[in-house]
């Protein structure tokens, strides 16, 4: 039986607002922690990844407005040390859905089962970090929903 699919994380459960206008994340490292070494969790600290081996990313706006706007979200991992890992190899991140400049929505996925290419494979550690980079000149992303799944 294949192990049912779950949100990890979620823009619009973070608490963090549905309306982005600068760039963010879930959070960074926090380097507190519980019995057994595992960092402090709360819903914006570092994302859950332990019981996981594919993941799937996806980005909705409802409304943009602002010239030339931009909004780029991707998976970000953490080593056990709490250092921020963002590329795979070179400029690729581990998992980026293509940028909105508009309406509408992107969706990316890999993992350990890989997402269809080659650069999709990578196995995930135990934490990550959902973040989002927006460009453009007094953009505004409203209706935003950034979710991480995983299986």
């Amino acid at each position: 039986m294949q192990d049912p699919v779950r949100l990890v994380w979620s823009l619009t459960q973070s608490g963090l607002g549905t309306t982005l206008t600068a760039s963010g994340s879930s959070g960074a490292w926090n380097s507190g922690s519980v019995p057994g070494g595992e960092p402090v969790q709360n819903q914006r600290t570092p994302v859950d990844l332990r019981w996981a081996d594919d993941f799937w990313l996806s980005v909705c706006v409802q409304t943009v407005t602002g010239s030339s706007p931009s909004l780029q979200a991707q998976l970000n991992l953490f080593d056990d040390q709490g250092n921020l890992l963002t590329y795979l190899t070179g400029t690729t991140p581990f998992l980026a859905p293509a940028a909105l400049t508009g309406e509408g929505a992107a969706v990316a996925f890999g993992g350990r089962h890989g997402g269809g290419s080659s650069g999709s494979y990578f196995v995930a550690p135990e934490w990550g970090q959902v973040a989002w980079k927006i460009t453009g000149t007094t953009p505004v992303f409203a209706g935003t929903e950034i979710a991480l799944y995983a299986r």
